[in-house]
């Protein structure tokens, strides 16, 4: 089987859509948002005991049996609720419109994918003809 490589083709539409690739900052941006979840986490922790900190007067007068850690646990169902939502409805949905995304924009990658189906499909139909 021969090796193809893709050929960037330019784009007629307009020249205002077409993008432009810089692979340095593509994966400094990649290593950013790929860390930025672990940081939230760690601020949103600071933030929640900083909440706790400044409520505490409130919750000791008004319902003395929440300590931190049933205050943390709260939180922490309320965060596992959303986890679950984000799990069951967010991510189904990003990864349909990435994926209409995909085949939408004329991706070479799926046109070549295309062709090797092609391919096999008559090499598949030319086995049949032999037996």
């Amino acid at each position: 089987m021969e090796h193809v490589m893709l050929k960037r083709e330019k784009n007629t539409k307009s020249r205002i859509f077409n993008q432009r690739s810089i692979p340095r900052l593509g994966g400094f941006l990649d290593a950013l948002y790929g860390s930025l979840p672990m940081l939230s986490a760690a601020n949103f922790v600071s933030i929640l005991i900083v909440l706790y900190t400044d409520i505490r007067p409130y919750l000791i007068e008004n319902v003395p049996w929440i300590n931190i850690w049933i205050f943390g646990s709260i939180i922490a169902t309320l965060v596992l609720i959303l986890m679950l939502f984000v799990y069951k409805f967010i991510l189904p949905s990003i990864w349909t419109f990435r994926s209409k995304l995909m085949f939408s924009q004329e991706n070479k990658v799926i046109g070549k994918l295309d062709a090797i189906e092609k391919r096999l499909d008559r090499i598949e139909k030319m086995k049949e003809k032999k037996k």
